[in-house]
């Protein structure tokens, strides 16, 4: 772990300042279609781009949008500088397909909605967060989890669709019921997507429709507690991309939890600890009173929350 420079601090606030609520579109043309001339705004999702029609050329309203988009296009190519400037002082990005899936689901409102980005992805993240470089080592993945914390979740388009505008070579895992919405989109490259949700009752089974979605939640233990209370960030993509992740506290608990539950000595286990103990060694710096909240909360919720918590703590001090 290492602390980035307050100077470097102070851009990424600015950036995260400036991304809030702006237009998300990167061009303004025209269209000459049989009933005379649309304005249309130019969007990029992924690696994609849509055209949405602002209305008729001559329209005051379509005018307005129009020159409001020309604005926020300036602004991003600003903001782009600066992203490009926090990348080269040595804050660390996510991956190029991270940065597709987080580019796509932030553009069709996901994350606006209740949508969660968890696992390596979120700690992809986290350096602009919690003001440090954390290890590269743990920076690498293949997998992409998102997170329903309500399975009302609407969108759109199926969540198939919106992958594919990440890649469209992504494509649904068959489940052993053939019938069912699928838990697991991969594409050509490997990567693959699951979507997770707290499980709610004994009686949950392995999958849990989330209908909005057109796919179904792999319902998992401790998960509210990782998404409790998630905070937006600001992704170093493009111009910068919203998105929301666990608190980074939340976040290194949750991470010594599920270590103790596998078995010692695997990668996972220790890929969990390393980014445990970068977590915590940062937030030590920057929010020292933000892990012993987390680790509170945790405690409270019984008797084996303790355990793991204590045993998780146990092996930190190991490791380090």
């Amino acid at each position: 772990m290492i602390p980035l420079p307050l100077n470097i601090q102070t851009l990424i606030a600015d950036l995260a300042q400036s991304v809030n609520d702006d237009v998300r579109a990167v061009s303004v043309h025209t269209k000459t279609v049989a009933d005379g001339k649309y304005l249309y705004a130019r969007e990029k999702i992924g690696r994609r781009f849509r055209d949405r029609s602002l209305g008729p050329s001559d329209s005051p309203d379509a005018q307005e949008a129009a020159d409001q988009i020309r604005s926020a296009g300036k602004r991003a190519r600003a903001r782009r500088k600066l992203v490009t400037l926090i990348k080269r002082s040595g804050v660390p990005a996510p991956s190029t397909e991270m940065s597709r899936l987080i580019e796509a689901i932030s553009g069709s409102g996901l994350f606006a909605r209740g949508m969660v980005l968890v696992g390596t992805g979120a700690y992809q993240v986290y350096p602009s967060v919690v003001g440090a470089i954390l290890a590269s080592s743990s920076l690498q993945t293949q997998d992409g989890d998102l997170a329903v914390a309500r399975v009302a979740i609407e969108s759109d388009l199926s969540l198939l669709e919106i992958l594919q505008q990440a890649d469209p070579t992504f494509r649904p895992v068959p489940g052993l019921d053939a019938g069912a919405p699928a838990k697991k989109f991969v594409a050509d490259s490997g990567f693959a997507v699951e979507v997770l949700t707290p499980v709610r009752s004994r009686s949950d089974g392995d999958l849990t429709l989330v209908p909005g979605l057109a796919a179904a939640a792999i319902p998992l233990k401790f998960l509210h507690y990782l998404v409790q209370e998630a905070i937006p960030a600001i992704a170093l993509i493009g111009s910068g991309v919203p998105v929301t992740v666990p608190q980074p506290a939340r976040f290194a608990v949750h991470k010594l939890i599920v270590a103790q539950r596998r078995p010692v000595g695997s990668l996972k286990r220790q890929k969990d600890l390393l980014q445990a103990a970068e977590l915590v060694a940062a937030l030590a710096r920057a929010d020292p009173h933000a892990i012993e909240d987390a680790l509170e909360d945790a405690r409270d919720r019984g008797p084996s929350w303790r355990r793991l918590v204590d045993d998780g703590l146990h092996a930190l001090e190991q490791q380090g």
